[in-house]
């Protein structure tokens, strides 16, 4: 429920006939009420056929697929909101805090470890077993071993290729890149050989994705940030050094900037090669329709060496202690979960994935083979540990990582200075 509308529904109240001064005095109490519990939580309420459902995509993408449910379940509707990434976990959070979560609730795959800490999320694994064979994620929506949501959508990045640039700096645009070598020489290659371009995108100005870009090239190598007991730092292991080392050596190359600066780039045929995911491939239809590009799986180390190893993120569907309709909002979780559920919300929105199994022979697929290069980098990608602190952890990573691309620190000392700061928050009460 919107501030707007509550602040629009208290002055009609006041401008009724025949209210006198209490009355109008209880009106304004109580709609200020609203709008403070509004602020805190969304006023996330629920009646006896209402479930409330907060999610991040797009009202028009989802209600299609809300409307199927109802339609389904006679007298039951679906009360949904959407979130923003920029605010959502907030907003989750207090909601919590003031006992009004919703019913049920898409979240982060790194939201999880938090939220189970706190003892707010459900334990779901008893009630999903059959679900196991028919969806993926599951590893981003455990915790020690126990199941505290339902995976939805996978997120997840590959490389974008300008095969026009490939060609003009006199590489074969028909040789994929499989290896950091072959990587650089074409990035390097466009720099040098192609007027007003540049060969990589590096990203810089917005620290919080930094991580997201540099461990796709680490977890190729063998690297991880944890160790396998997610006891202590791995960020200055040999393996990660040499990935940051060779992340470097693709600067003299790149275009320091924004995710969207880079993307506005690649748009206008002026970058050679940025990781993006599957909302590129939108805007290149819409605004870049003659320009030739391949989606290709993100390099890994040597032929003989390493994986094809991306980032991996999930939207997975969570209930709340709090929730007054478990029952219900797990049977809405289950149906959302559905491939014929999960399609048209990739469909519409382009963004994420959906978790169903079998949603990788979906027709769709066959006449966009450009998406489904991210089905296949689906399945050497990895997520962040799930770790209660690891929202502390990645800030901590991405600090240092920002201190070596602007070249402050070597890489050895940004991943050895990693490794005392987030072992001294892991070893902290």
């Amino acid at each position: 429920m919107g501030e707007a509308s509550i602040e629009r529904g208290a002055r009609s109240a006041t401008r009724k006939a025949g209210l006198r001064g209490h009355r109008v005095r209880r009106a304004v109490v109580l709609a200020v009420a609203c709008i403070s519990f509004a602020l805190a939580s969304g006023c996330a309420k629920s009646s006896n056929n209402v479930i409330v459902f907060w999610q991040f995509s797009p009202i028009a993408a989802i209600q299609p697929v809300l409307e199927r449910f109802e339609a389904q379940h006679p007298g039951v509707k679906v009360q949904v909101e959407q979130l923003t990434w920029q605010s959502g976990r907030e907003k989750i959070v207090a909601a919590i805090g003031a006992g009004r979560p919703p019913d049920l609730c898409e979240l982060g795959s790194t939201f999880l470890p938090g939220l189970v800490a706190d003892s707010t999320l459900i334990d779901l694994t008893d009630r999903v077993g059959d679900l196991h064979a028919d969806l993926i994620g599951w590893n981003v929506s455990s915790y020690k071993g126990r199941v505290y949501g339902i995976p939805w959508m996978l997120g997840t990045r590959a490389l974008f290729v300008n095969d026009n640039l490939v060609n003009e700096a006199k590489m074969d645009p028909g040789a994929p890149i499989l290896t950091w070598g072959e990587l650089r020489a074409k990035v390097q290659a466009i720099s040098e050989r192609c007027p007003g371009a540049r060969g990589f995108g590096m990203n810089a100005g917005e620290r919080e994705i930094l991580f997201k870009k540099f461990m796709p090239f680490a977890w190729g190598n063998g690297g991880d940030i944890l160790d396998s007991t997610m006891t202590k730092s791995v960020m200055g292991s040999p393996q990660n050094i040499e990935a940051l080392q060779f992340y470097l050596s693709l600067k003299p190359y790149s275009l320091l900037d924004r995710q969207e600066m880079h993307e506005q780039a690649f748009i206008k045929g002026r970058l050679g090669v940025v990781i993006s995911g599957p909302w590129l491939i939108r805007k290149l239809a819409q605004e870049a329709p003659k320009l030739v590009y391949s989606v290709q799986l993100m390099p890994k180390p040597a032929r003989d060496k390493g994986t094809h190893a991306s980032f991996a993120g999930a939207e997975v569907l969570g209930i709340f202690r709090g929730s007054k309709k478990k029952d219900a909002a797990l049977e809405l979780a289950r149906f959302l979960v559905k491939p014929e559920n999960t399609m048209p919300v990739y469909i519409a929105t382009g963004n994420a994935f959906p978790a169903a199994v079998s949603v990788g022979t979906d027709p769709y697929f066959d006449r966009y083979p450009q998406d489904a290069r991210f089905l296949d980098q689906l399945k050497t990608a990895v997520g962040p540990p799930l770790h209660p602190k690891w929202v502390q952890i990645e800030e901590i990573v991405n600090g240092e990582l920002e201190e070596a691309i602007y070249g402050k620190k070597t890489a050895e000392e940004a991943l050895r200075s990693a490794d005392e700061r987030i072992d001294a928050v892991l070893a902290a009460p």
